[in-house]
């Protein structure tokens, strides 16, 4: 690793956990942690926490990111924004900021406008981004996310919600296309709901959403770059309280362009599906059931390029108590990929213990992986797994790996020194599923040539800290250190560093 990265990021990673432990118990808030959108797990499509860190054991139930879910805590921003309630007045001597999210349009106080924002600063260096896959894969740049909100409530059964955002980047080495992205329509739906009384209600959403599903692993809101992933299309959801959902959609993602108002749908992309939730369905456990399709005219795998039209059967079993957390979640994948049969499938483990009436409220935590690769790429099927929109800090915020044809394993200690500060180190093993297929790298998915006769990649040492100071503002410092076996770097991989260090104000 080169010598300038271990100097600056040890510093500035000593700097800023200090400052985290220096921070007074009071500014400690009841807030949703930041994300990249999966959830505690602890309801159905909640709202998402950072990536690998939990959130504090005292904080209330989390938001349902799905239309007409539950919402989060009165008054607290969320990392999804539309799952915020403002419905109550402010008092009449409030701040401003607090008076703009809500603001009464008639004498009923179910109809009012909220407006609301973010303002996001983001400091990261990459060293062998690619893990040199390809030359002049250094890059140190800051990028800068700017929101508008404006979010108005006819009653409790008709909302318009519009999202407007502006998105840059400085002093980068090569662009990141999602940080990129002029004045915009980011979000704008409108949610009609149908209730029926003991039977629950229905909430229809057309328009341009986030649209994170179940635990938000295999469809995720790509929190790690300026532009998340949203849609454009229609979602309908049924939730009986406490009971069942069931969300159904019809979208194409986003094609984001770098010019003002001119993003779209992707015409060369669609994706459609089904997603079941039940909490408490089995014994006490929550079961999530689902099938979507993603259809894309170009793809490119170590088979091929070409038409990829995808479909996920999966199943999800998760729990969480004050003590116990635990996430198991298998998919099958079938269609075609440039003519060939797929037959992919991913299995994900995510479990922990948490001592909540020790010191720091320690959690020892465990997480497995294991997606599959094409064990033959003349025999005319195609094995290699391929998620439709993969939260890749699943791994590592470096996002050094993409989620095909990889196997990991993930133990990990965190750490609460103060009620609003949270710290996660570990290491993460990775091998390849198969020897016959590549390393795919990064969010593109460009892979390294099949090597060797070991499936071992290399280990990614990491390192997480969140720092809630009041309910608005939020730190959030990441380090990663990836050491490549040596059969992945006689093939030409690299040693990589990634360290972050990123500001968010919500309002």
């Amino acid at each position: 690793m080169s010598n300038r990265i271990p100097g600056r990021t040890g510093l500035l990673a000593t700097t800023l956990l200090s400052l985290m432990l220096a921070a007074p118990p009071a500014l400690a808030q009841s807030v949703a942690p930041d994300d990249d959108a999966r959830d505690a797990p602890g309801g159905p499509q909640a709202s998402a926490s950072p990536p690998g860190i939990r959130p504090a054991r005292s904080q209330p139930v989390p938001a349902e990111a799905i239309p007409g879910g539950r919402k989060g805590p009165p008054g607290v921003p969320q990392a999804i924004r539309w799952t915020e309630d403002w419905s109550k007045v402010p008092a009449p001597d409030a701040p401003f900021i607090e008076k703009i999210r809500h603001i009464p349009v008639d004498t009923d106080d179910d109809f009012y406008l909220s407006i609301g924002g973010e303002a996001r600063v983001y400091y990261t260096d990459w060293h062998h981004s690619a893990l040199g896959l390809r030359t002049g894969d250094n890059n140190d740049l800051v990028q800068s996310r700017l929101r508008l909100i404006g979010d108005l409530h006819l009653g409790p059964n008709l909302r318009a919600y519009v999202e407007l955002g502006d998105n840059r980047e400085y002093g980068e080495e090569f662009a990141t296309t999602p940080n990129r992205d002029k004045l915009d329509v980011y979000q704008a739906f409108v949610d009609v709901t149908v209730p029926l009384g003991d039977a629950g209600r229905i909430t229809v959403r057309p328009g341009r959403f986030e649209m994170p599903l179940g635990n938000g692993k295999l469809v995720g809101v790509r929190e790690g770059l300026n532009m998340r992933f949203t849609y454009q299309g229609v979602r309908a959801t049924y939730i009986l309280p406490g009971k069942v959902s069931v969300d159904a959609f019809a979208a194409r993602p986003i094609e984001i362009r770098p010019g003002t108002f001119d993003d779209r749908g992707d015409p060369a992309r669609s994706f459609h599906g089904v997603y079941v939730s039940a909490p408490g369905a089995i014994a006490g456990f929550g079961a999530d059931l689902y099938w979507y399709e993603m259809n894309r005219e170009s793809a490119n795998l170590r088979e091929g390029t070409g038409a990829d039209d995808r479909n996920s059967y999966g199943a999800r079993l998760w729990r969480r108590n004050a003590t116990l957390d635990f996430d198991f979640e298998g998919t099958l994948q079938r269609g075609t990929f440039t003519q060939q049969d797929i037959k992919a499938w991913g299995v994900l483990f995510e479990a922990g213990y948490t001592w909540p009436a020790l010191p720091m409220k320690p959690r020892l935590g465990l997480r497995a992986n294991a997606f599959s690769g094409d064990d033959d790429l003349t025999d005319g099927k195609a094995g290699t797994f391929v998620a439709a929109a993969p939260r890749l800090p699943l791994f590592s915020e470096a996002a050094f790996f993409n989620f095909s044809n990889l196997m990991d394993l993930y133990p990990s200690v965190t750490v609460k020194p103060l009620d609003n500060v949270t710290v996660m180190a570990g290491p993460d093993f990775l091998w390849r599923q198969s020897k016959a297929d590549g390393v795919y790298i990064g969010p593109a998915g460009s892979s390294f040539a099949p090597y060797g006769d070991t499936r071992y990649i290399g280990t990614a040492f990491n390192l997480e800290a969140s720092w809630q100071t009041t309910k608005r503002l939020s730190f959030r410092l990441f380090e990663t250190y990836f050491d490549p076996g040596s059969a992945f770097e006689a093939a030409g991989g690299k040693k990589g560093n990634y360290f972050g260090v990123m500001s968010n104000y919500r309002f």
